[in-house]
């Protein structure tokens, strides 16, 4: 007989994924007593050592400069890059997940834990049952609020929670990417792989239980184009993705048998390219094999409000917003691999992040119950986007947080939402958890009433070109300006023909800095191109601009010029070419994809954007403004603080730039993004004597919150960045200074 246990908790997480991590962490430390309840051995879910999907997110693989996670999940990889693990072991992330859960005090851990049959009282889950196989006992665990993180959602379901399964008919949501009739289709299942190379042929003998794939018209649809050569499977991100099945099953209640075909599909798959065609594996083994296949999608829960693909496309920003997402509108075929003859794929690639509101993070009748993970109020359509990993670690951290103010407060998560939204989106901003729309209003921050100066500010180059690349589609360039006379604007061209050429440029209004959405030109001009290259000067209605605007300088088609173009790339710039969409047939619909470099421009007037008063702005990181203060090169550099008195404070808070343009791919090889401050110290002045507050070498966190042993009473306070990981010029993102009680 098993032992029984009764343990008692404020806030109870339910699956040890993403999701379920940041929301146990961040439930403890804002003080509740916490449990994360996880079926599994190890942590991570789908990143996990058993499965070892790479972690991917809004950035959308680099699409966007700006839109990488931060708070827990950055924090979480700071640890993993630094255990060291460049090369994304699984194993060693499932490591770094359990040391940062083991190392918070108010947070207990129940792993190959399975948590079931809530008991409730009205709408009110009071406990669940808790049955730990490696210790043989029974746990009871009461709580107060409950998050089901757990994927399927089994607590939610069992304590009678609404929910959907399969894809509802376009009519019921007015969604364009969904079916004709609702349905109980689902995406599929999928086990990665990885491979060694030994340096010398080794031969591969495929079972006979395996199936047979001879040439690649023997995979479905368009999967006969997806990529299978050996090189991916031996990189991080590992897999294959597409080695799917099962989403024309019973998702769940056929988990056994869809574990065994995807074998059979993998090693088949592998048999192929051993020995069906030259896929250069000669000398490659099989070396491992997922333990658990990664879900995509079964229950979804309903809250309050049901996000939908028009949510998604249309960039959303909710009122009650506490996360975000940008990933695109990811669908597979339920068929997956053995759905011969049937499109892989559809969706919709997006132009920025939309956001996600509180609305859809808890249970509309299980009054106690939050919700996050790829289980959120989202139809399927929607959360084709919203499941991938970064964002689930998002919204984690929002439901850990709204939790443990539910305990503080005695609220129930609607009530909290309707009454103290806004108080838990100041929380999750003052926790560098960026949501798209909101400011930090915190007045009690002292920076906000200091004079701010630095000893070197930069201003945006003008950059020469490297090589011209050709209008044949139309190209874009957004740039960041600040105050002045915008009236002319100078590119660099070139003619190829014998003839002159006409160049049309407009000047459109972007809403943020990687906006490439198409909207109504501001301004247009037009010039005259003779052959060869020349730097030519278009001019413009003049126009008086305050503040900092974000412009997008877009060149109509001419196949015969090109714009000059560098792999440089500055803060507050962006480019794009028009391409078809990628999930469409050819030429059905264009947008502007982000292209890594820049578009050469001259605005002709100096560009003040990197001053030292963007750390106070109320934003971390670049989006309607540079939101960062950037040295000139050389360091050391410093900023600093002047009252016009004596203010007393305890705290400070430094928030640097890791360069959220660094997929966690790249940023994993280079172990730490090179403009993030390595080296600084703080200081204060008093009767000419300077005191040192803080002096931190080795730093590898983007979010340094210091807590002074005792109060310091001073008029300045400045901080010196000595050193970076490899920039030449000092970068902080945001700067606050409090006295905390």
């Amino acid at each position: 007989m098993m032992a029984k246990v009764r343990k008692k908790f404020e806030v109870v997480v339910i699956g040890g994924g993403l999701a379920g991590v940041c929301a146990a962490i961040r439930s403890a430390r804002s003080g509740a007593s916490t449990v994360l309840i996880h079926d599994r051995p190890v942590l991570g879910g789908n990143s996990s050592a058993e499965i070892g999907v790479l972690i991917q997110g809004a950035d959308e693989l680099g699409h966007f400069r700006y839109s990488r996670e931060t708070g827990l999940i950055d924090e979480l990889f700071a640890r993993n890059v630094n255990f060291p693990n460049p090369q994304l072991s699984p194993s060693i992330w499932s490591l770094v997940l359990w040391e940062a859960c083991r190392a918070e005090e108010k947070l207990d851990v129940l792993f190959n834990t399975v948590a079931s049959e809530p008991v409730l009282e009205g709408t009110i889950i009071k406990q669940v049952t808790a049955r730990q196989a490696s210790t043989e006992i029974d746990f009871t665990i009461e709580g107060e609020i409950f998050i089901d993180c757990s994927g399927d959602g089994r607590v939610a379901f069992e304590a009678g929670a609404d929910y959907v399964t399969g894809r509802e008919s376009a009519r019921q949501y007015k969604e364009s990417l969904a079916p004709d009739h609702e349905d109980h289709l689902t995406m599929g299942n999928t086990v990665y792989i990885r491979v060694r190379d030994m340096g010398k042929p080794v031969k591969f003998t495929s079972p006979d239980w395996a199936y047979t794939f001879e040439t690649d018209e023997d995979f479905p649809g368009q999967l006969r184009d997806c990529p299978h050569n050996v090189a991916a499977l031996f990189r991080p991100s590992g897999g294959y993705w597409w080695f799917e099945f099962g989403g024309d099953n019973d998702i769940i209640g056929d988990a056994e048998y869809i574990r065994d075909e995807l074998y059979k599909i993998v090693v088949g798959v592998w048999d192929h390219i051993k020995n069906r065609g030259d896929h250069g594996a000669d000398n490659f083994v099989l070396e491992s094999i997922g333990t658990v296949p990664g879900r995509r999608e079964s229950r979804r829960f309903l809250g309050d409000y049901v996000m939908t693909q028009q949510d998604i496309q249309s960039l959303q920003v909710f009122p009650d917003a506490v996360a975000y997402g940008g990933w695109h509108v990811d669908l597979h075929n339920p068929a997956g691999v053995l759905g011969k003859g049937q499109r892989y794929w559809s969706g919709r690639v997006l132009q920025g992040r939309y956001t996600i509101p509180f609305r859809s993070l808890y249970s509309r009748n299980i009054s106690n119950l939050l919700l996050a993970g790829r289980l959120i109020s989202a139809t399927h359509i929607a959360m084709g986007s919203t499941r991938v990993m970064g964002t689930c670690a998002l919204m984690g951290e929002a439901v850990g947080c709204a939790a443990a103010m539910c305990v503080e407060r005695k609220y129930w998560p609607r009530a909290l939402g309707k009454d103290h939204i806004e108080e838990l989106q100041q929380k999750l901003i003052s926790l560098d958890c960026f949501i798209p729309g909101v400011v930090d209003r915190d007045e009690k921050n002292l920076v906000k009433h200091a004079k701010i100066s630095a000893s070197s500010e930069a201003v945006m180059p003008t950059l020469e070109p490297e090589k011209y690349l050709s209008l044949e589609n139309a190209r874009a360039q957004n740039v960041l300006v600040a105050s002045g006379e915008f009236s002319k604007l100078m590119l660099p061209l070139e003619n190829s023909s014998e003839e002159p050429q006409e160049v049309i440029v407009n000047i459109v209004k972007r809403e943020f800095m990687d906006d490439l959405r198409d909207t109504k030109s501001l301004l247009t001009a037009k010039a005259v191109v003779s052959p060869g290259c020349q730097k030519i000067i278009f001019e413009f209605s003049p126009i008086i601009l305050e503040g900092n605007n974000i412009f997008g300088i877009c060149l109509e088609p001419n196949e015969k010029v090109s714009w000059g173009f560098t792999a440089e790339e500055f803060v507050g710039t962006q480019a794009g070419v028009r391409i078809d969409q990628i999930f469409s047939q050819p030429g059905s619909e264009l947008y502007f994809h982000r292209i890594r470099g820049t578009h050469c421009f001259d605005l002709l007037f100096p560009n003040e954007t990197y001053t030292a008063a963007e750390i106070s702005t109320g934003v971390s990181r670049p989006e309607k403004r540079a939101n960062v203060w950037i040295s000139q090169p050389s360091l050391p550099q410093d900023i600093s603080l002047n009252w016009d008195e004596k203010v007393p404070f305890n705290s400070i808070e430094l928030t640097f730039d890791n360069d959220l343009d660094i997929t966690r791919e790249k940023l994993a090889e280079q172990m730490c993004a090179p403009q993030l401050v390595r080296s600084y110290t703080v200081t204060v002045e008093n009767n000419g004597e300077k005191q040192i507050l803080i002096s931190e070498n080795d730093n590898i966190y983007r979010k340094r919150c210091h807590r002074l042993e005792k109060q310091v009473f001073a008029d300045n306070l400045t901080i010196c960045v000595k050193s970076t990981w490899g920039a030449n010029c000092a970068r902080i993102s945001e700067m606050k200074v409090f006295n905390r009680e």
